[in-house]
């Protein structure tokens, strides 16, 4: 090297690094104790940090818990543990993968990734670089993906129909996916400023409120929602996907938040104990066995309906109490600026429309009389057949219906597949109920809202019942 320095890593084990300052920056290697290789200081810290993986051959959730940020960040997946630190730079979807970091993901890449995709996880060269070893848990893991005939079939034949359809109309983000997309986001905007105009600055009356609190169901359920599962990412620009996460905001919650216990815990984890949106109601709201009952619960199937507008203002108190204090200030400030006045009780009577509605459209698809409900599993039970037997549709052969709601009437193929566009659910359904029906897997499907409605009653009056 003449001049130039060079010097070595040596690893208690024997493994050596010889660095140097003309090497190579994109080649990085761990030698055998007999081996010397050159690499460039801009690799130093990636190097050193493989060599001290490579001699790792299992992690805690404790430790992987404590790797849980953008510079440093650890991803469980399939129950190996993986440094993705530098791969969020690379990876399609950026800051995404920071939603799960310091915890579990398998659900939520098994059901977003195709087969390409988990291809890539499978690689010598990704594993080499980032896999930081086999995850030991205190309790066994609640669902299997290795040995999921039903979700791997499902998945296989997906792939095959979105092959059929590549370069049509009817493509991933091909014209009608992305007709509906922008228009809907035009539309649905414009209304949600200007009701939120008139609620905080304009005439502030109840109807206005209203309209607000509907305008809010419509972001959720046919922008914010999708965004924050992916949809966008990698078929439209980069910006549009990010903003129309982002809208979330409009709803009082940030993004990352709302997918740390709606994408990590609910999709991964959907009526089991680990479910925040089916464990919140207690000890108001019993809705599973292994609940304890209070004889004030024989009466749920009467009271709950006061309770469920108040989902909202809950949701602040528990997850956002912060930033919500900080746009209610806001609001307030600036309808007494220009307005004259407060808009508090504006704020209260959205709230609670939104709260109301968002609980009476999507609570009922997971806690009704016909899915089933896992505490702990105690027997490993594949993942995709879980999501089946955990979630329902309603109102199928409404296509009003599932353009107004962002495909939430088909929840059982949004939580099997929540990258896809909710505009090829309909075709996406036959393929699942065939599959389920060969499987022997309950396919539950309601007619219309009334009886999706009277089947989550049904499941009230008997977690109501005394014991």
């Amino acid at each position: 090297f003449g001049s130039r320095e060079r010097f070595r890593i040596q690893r208690s084990d024997g493994v050596r690094l010889l660095v140097g300052t003309s090497a190579y920056p994109s080649r990085h290697m761990v030698c055998a104790p007999s081996d010397e290789h050159v690499i460039g200081l801009p690799a130093v810290a990636v190097a050193a940090k493989q060599a001290l993986r490579s001699a790792r051959s299992s992690v805690s959730m404790e430790e992987v818990a404590s790797h849980s940020s953008r510079t440093d960040c650890w991803v469980v997946l399939y129950g190996e543990a993986f440094d993705v630190t530098e791969y969020v730079q690379h990876h399609p979807g950026k800051d995404f993968l920071l939603q799960a970091a310091g915890q579990d993901a398998s659900g939520i890449f098994e059901s977003v990734h195709s087969s390409k995709g988990k291809a890539v996880l499978k690689s010598e060269s990704f594993r080499s670089r980032y896999l930081v070893g086999k995850v030991e848990r205190d309790e066994p893991e609640e669902f299997t993906f290795v040995n999921d005939v039903v979700y791997q079939e499902l998945s296989s034949e997906v792939e095959a129909y979105f092959r059929s359809v590549a370069g049509t109309k009817w493509a991933k983000g091909g014209f009608c996916e992305q007709v509906v997309v922008y228009i809907k986001f035009a539309l649905i905007m414009v209304l949600a400023l200007f009701t939120k105009y008139q609620s905080v600055i304009g005439s502030g009356s109840l109807v206005n409120s209203i309209m607000l609190g509907v305008a809010m169901l419509l972001v959720i359920f046919n922008i914010s929602h999708g965004a924050c599962h992916g949809e966008l990412i990698m078929r439209y620009p980069t910006w549009f996907s990010k903003l129309s996460q982002w809208v979330h905001v409009f709803l009082g919650s940030r993004p990352g938040d709302w997918m740390q216990w709606h994408n990590v815990s609910h999709h991964q984890h959907t009526n089991t104990h680990s479910d925040l949106d089916t464990n919140r109601g207690m000890p108001f709201l019993r809705l599973h066995d292994e609940d304890p009952h209070f004889w004030w619960l024989r009466y749920q199937h009467r009271y709950v309906w006061f309770i469920y507008p108040m989902t909202h203002i809950v949701t602040f108190i528990q997850r956002e109490r912060f930033f919500a204090a900080f746009q209610i200030s806001l609001c307030n400030l600036l309808s007494w600026a220009l307005a004259g006045r407060f808009c508090m009780w504006q704020l209260l009577a959205e709230s609670f429309v939104f709260g109301f509605g968002f609980v009476m459209i999507n609570h009922i698809t997971h806690t009704n009389d016909e899915t089933e409900y896992v505490h702990r599993p105690t027997t490993k039970v594949g993942w995709g057949e879980h999501q089946l037997r955990s979630s329902s549709n309603w109102c199928m052969n409404n296509i009003a219906v599932t353009m107004l709601l962002g495909g939430i009437n088909y929840q059982i193929e949004h939580h099997l597949f929540q990258s896809i566009h909710h505009i090829h659910y309909p075709e996406m359904s036959k393929i699942v109920r065939r599959v389920s029906k060969k499987q022997n897997v309950p396919y539950v499907s309601f007619p219309t809202y009334f009886a999706a409605l009277c089947s989550h009653t049904k499941l009230l009056v008997r977690m109501g019942t005394p014991l």
